[in-house]
């Protein structure tokens, strides 16, 4: 298959118009829950076409590579989302905190906190085959019957 301008292109530019608006959603915390995987899979449609884009216009993008202003940008960038990425480890976001503190409490302040009945969850994650048994928190749960800590919330919460 020959890749082919004609198509990358509108394609590449529609896609980044949606992930990018989707993007704005998010950071607004509009129709949340609503956005969230469109963005990553189109993120991911994303950077596939993107990957298009740079093989067919490789020639052109040399040049590029090869003027000043390239490496200073390149840098730029790098720096920047670095800084992203250090300041969100150094302060996660508050949904983190919580679930972090919500998996440690005693189990039935947590199923208080997230207003779960434990005689239902007690059945439900039984009938999943995850016994709570002697366990005092959630994270001892996942961790007792060797699954993930998501399927554990998923079970109880939903």
């Amino acid at each position: 298959m020959k890749l082919n301008r004609k198509y990358i292109t509108p394609f590449i530019t529609l896609v980044f118009l949606v992930v990018a608006l989707s993007g704005l959603l998010m950071l607004f915390h509009l129709f949340d829950g609503y956005t969230e995987v469109m963005h990553e899979s189109l993120g991911l449609v994303f950077v596939i076409f993107a990957i298009f884009h740079i093989l067919v216009n490789w020639k052109s993008l040399q040049t590029h590579f090869g003027k000043k202003v390239f490496l200073p940008a390149a840098i730029a960038v790098a720096v920047v989302s670095t800084a992203f990425v250090i300041h969100q480890r150094g302060n996660p976001t508050l949904d983190t905190l919580v679930v972090k503190r919500i998996v440690k409490a005693p189990i039935m302040k947590a199923f208080q906190a997230l207003n779960i009945d434990y005689d239902q969850a007690l059945r439900t994650l039984k009938s999943n085959g995850i016994f709570i048994g002697d366990s005092k928190t959630i994270e001892e749960i996942w961790q007792k019957n060797e699954v993930s800590p998501q399927e554990v919330i998923d079970l109880i919460v939903n």
